[in-house]
């Protein structure tokens, strides 16, 4: 979520890209995540170069388990905004429903998303009123678990932030270095206690700005299972955010 972390190597003509956490670990760790990133984990103070080497010589093993996830990922078709349509909000699966009818807007009613436009056969009017409603849902949502997610750091020193919603194609949040948490909008349509991961996530950078150990302590300290969370944020990222999370 931090770019900070971020490398790559190459390996033919290929680019891995991974994101390294440091830790107290003795030894160097490489996982490959349901979406196909690749998390390194190395010892503190470990050297970059001896990090790299150490991921290009484990390339045919990354590339295979990529590949492995990639046969099982779901393939999202584009949006046609039309009635039996699947979508989610919370982690939960509802069926689009177009009527024809005044007044419009978006409701959320047994199991479907109800869509009330004047005219049915308008892609573009539908869109727009779907992706303010969840854009509307996202900002009271979050800000309630903002404030949830706060209570737990208030003690470690940590101001609230201001938070703001912006739409982003392959990540969940950031937290900018004037303290500021972004959110994705779409991040309203996996479950809660994801929502949660997230946020917590990128309010722990409020005191740490990097992935190194401080980082990781304080989120085991204030949510112990961030790692389940992060592992039920993969599997449902492919659907929401097709172009993986970093």
């Amino acid at each position: 979520m931090s770019q900070s972390d971020e490398h790559s190597v190459r390996f033919g003509s290929r680019t891995i890209r991974f994101t390294l956490k440091q830790s107290r670990r003795k030894t160097l760790g490489i996982s490959v995540n349901p979406d196909m990133t690749v998390t390194v984990t190395a010892p503190e103070g470990k050297d970059m170069e001896a990090i790299r080497k150490v991921v290009k010589k484990r390339a045919p093993w990354i590339l295979r388990q990529q590949s492995s996830f990639e046969k099982t990922r779901p393939v999202v078709a584009p949006r046609q905004y039309v009635s039996g349509e699947t979508w989610r909000y919370l982690g939960r699966q509802y069926r689009l429903k177009i009527l024809q009818g005044k007044p419009e807007g978006v409701k959320l009613k047994s199991g479907y998303l109800t869509v009330h436009v004047r005219d049915r056969d308008d892609v573009r009017r539908i869109k727009t009123l779907t992706e303010e409603w969840y854009r509307e849902k996202a900002l009271n949502y979050f800000t309630v678990k903002v404030d949830f997610c706060y209570e737990k750091l208030r003690k470690y020193e940590i101001r609230r932030p201001v938070f703001r919603i912006r739409k982003m194609k392959t990540r969940w949040g950031s937290c900018t270095k004037g303290g500021v948490v972004l959110l994705n909008p779409e991040l309203i349509k996996v479950p809660s206690h994801c929502v949660e991961y997230v946020i917590m996530h990128e309010m722990c950078h409020l005191k740490h700005h990097d992935h190194g150990t401080e980082f990781y302590g304080l989120l085991s300290r204030v949510m112990p299972d961030w790692e389940r969370r992060k592992g039920r944020l993969d599997w449902v990222a492919c659907e929401v955010l097709p172009l993986g999370t970093p």
